[in-house]
Protein backbone atom coordinates (compact mmCIF):
# COMPACT_ATOMS: atom_id res chain seq x y z
CA UNK A 1 0.00 0.00 0.00
CA UNK A 2 2.95 2.32 0.44
CA UNK A 3 3.18 5.25 -1.93
CA UNK A 4 0.83 7.63 -3.64
CA UNK A 5 -2.47 6.52 -5.19
CA UNK A 6 -4.78 8.50 -7.48
CA UNK A 7 -8.60 8.25 -7.37
CA UNK A 8 -9.96 6.38 -10.38
CA UNK A 9 -13.54 7.55 -9.84
CA UNK A 10 -14.67 5.89 -13.06
CA UNK A 11 -14.12 2.52 -11.35
CA UNK A 12 -15.89 3.29 -8.04
CA UNK A 13 -18.51 0.69 -7.14
CA UNK A 14 -20.73 -0.46 -4.28
CA UNK A 15 -19.76 2.50 -2.10
CA UNK A 16 -16.02 1.86 -2.55
CA UNK A 17 -13.53 4.34 -3.98
CA UNK A 18 -10.93 2.85 -6.32
CA UNK A 19 -7.36 4.15 -6.50
CA UNK A 20 -4.58 3.37 -8.96
CA UNK A 21 -0.86 4.09 -9.12
CA UNK A 22 0.17 7.31 -10.85
CA UNK A 23 1.42 5.44 -13.92
CA UNK A 24 -2.10 4.10 -14.66
CA UNK A 25 -3.61 5.30 -17.98
CA UNK A 26 -6.33 7.56 -16.54
CA UNK A 27 -8.79 9.20 -18.92
CA UNK A 28 -8.68 13.01 -18.92
CA UNK A 29 -10.28 14.65 -15.88
CA UNK A 30 -10.27 18.05 -14.27
CA UNK A 31 -8.37 17.29 -11.07
CA UNK A 32 -8.20 14.01 -9.24
CA UNK A 33 -8.07 13.31 -5.54
CA UNK A 34 -5.54 10.92 -4.12
CA UNK A 35 -4.12 9.27 -1.03
CA UNK A 36 -0.60 8.49 0.12
CA UNK A 37 0.66 5.95 2.63
CA UNK A 38 4.11 6.64 4.06
CA UNK A 39 6.32 4.09 5.87
CA UNK A 40 6.25 6.12 9.11
CA UNK A 41 2.45 5.67 9.41
CA UNK A 42 1.56 9.06 7.92
CA UNK A 43 -1.56 9.10 5.76
CA UNK A 44 -2.08 11.98 3.35
CA UNK A 45 -5.40 12.68 1.70
CA UNK A 46 -4.84 14.77 -1.43
CA UNK A 47 -7.93 16.90 -2.03
CA UNK A 48 -8.63 19.37 -4.80
CA UNK A 49 -7.87 22.84 -3.51
CA UNK A 50 -8.04 26.32 -4.96
CA UNK A 51 -7.47 26.50 -8.69
CA UNK A 52 -7.63 22.68 -8.91
CA UNK A 53 -4.24 22.42 -7.15
CA UNK A 54 -3.76 19.42 -4.82
CA UNK A 55 -3.94 20.17 -1.10
CA UNK A 56 -2.68 17.77 1.59
CA UNK A 57 -4.71 16.71 4.64
CA UNK A 58 -2.75 14.47 7.01
CA UNK A 59 -3.69 11.58 9.26
CA UNK A 60 -2.34 8.21 10.42
CA UNK A 61 -2.67 4.64 9.16
CA UNK A 62 -1.70 1.26 10.53
CA UNK A 63 -1.02 -2.08 8.80
CA UNK A 64 -4.47 -3.41 9.75
CA UNK A 65 -5.96 -0.97 7.23
CA UNK A 66 -7.44 1.47 9.72
CA UNK A 67 -6.97 5.13 8.80
CA UNK A 68 -7.39 7.98 11.25
CA UNK A 69 -8.16 11.30 9.59
CA UNK A 70 -6.70 14.33 11.32
CA UNK A 71 -7.41 18.03 11.37
CA UNK A 72 -11.12 17.76 12.01
CA UNK A 73 -11.84 15.76 8.85
CA UNK A 74 -15.15 13.99 9.51
CA UNK A 75 -15.76 10.32 8.93
CA UNK A 76 -13.60 7.25 8.76
CA UNK A 77 -11.69 5.32 6.12
CA UNK A 78 -10.99 1.59 5.87
CA UNK A 79 -8.86 -0.33 3.36
CA UNK A 80 -11.02 -3.04 1.76
CA UNK A 81 -8.72 -4.36 -0.99
CA UNK A 82 -5.03 -3.74 -1.66
CA UNK A 83 -3.17 -5.23 -4.63
CA UNK A 84 0.03 -3.91 -6.24
CA UNK A 85 -1.95 -1.87 -8.81
CA UNK A 86 -5.39 -1.31 -7.23
CA UNK A 87 -6.62 -0.02 -3.89
CA UNK A 88 -10.23 0.05 -2.71
CA UNK A 89 -11.23 2.20 0.25
CA UNK A 90 -14.53 2.46 2.11
CA UNK A 91 -15.15 6.07 3.13
CA UNK A 92 -17.76 6.83 5.77
CA UNK A 93 -18.49 10.57 5.64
Amino acid sequence: MLGRWTHSFEEDHDGLRVYRRDDFAFPPARGRRGVEFRPDGTFIEWVIGRGDAPEAKTGRWDPSGVITRAGGMPGSVRVVTATPDRLELAWQE
